[in-house]
């Protein structure tokens, strides 16, 4: 109720303000402009950060196939030898994370949209995660 009472009454002196009959034009006109001005600044500072991060991920996906190649060979290693031994030598920590890895593919795989995306990804890097640090 209180709430409601003080957007009316701002709402009301700003209607005042602005609709002013002698000033009232030239207020409008001053805010129309520092608007416009702050909008400009943004889309400005928007483009840059836009710029930066393009080059980012462009620089990020010259190393990305190294990468993958390099986690699908240890997972492969780690695989076989689960294989012939039967057993693995996942250290704690190792085995904590992919817990967490497969908690969230779990809870991912009920969310839709952004979200699940989101957790579905981020189960699969731990996963990978916990098979590099599994190491022995």
């Amino acid at each position: 109720m209180l709430r409601g009472l003080v957007v009316v009454g701002l709402g009301a002196a700003a209607a005042v303000y602005f609709l002013d009959e002698k000033q009232g034009k030239k207020r409008r006109n001053h805010a129309r402009k520092k608007f416009q001005q702050v909008v400009d600044s943004a889309g400005g500072v928007i483009g840059q950060y836009s710029r930066e991060i393009g080059e980012r991920a462009g620089e990020w996906s010259q190393d990305f196939p190294d990468k993958a190649r390099e986690y699908a060979e240890g997972a492969k290693e780690l695989a076989s030898d689960f294989m012939r031994n039967g057993s693995s030598s996942w250290v704690p920590s190792a085995r904590l994370v992919g817990a967490i890895g497969s908690a969230l593919a779990f809870y991912g795989a009920g969310r839709r949209g952004f979200t699940g995306a989101l957790l579905r990804t981020l189960s699969l890097g731990l996963f990978t995660k916990a098979l590099i640090a599994s190491r022995p």
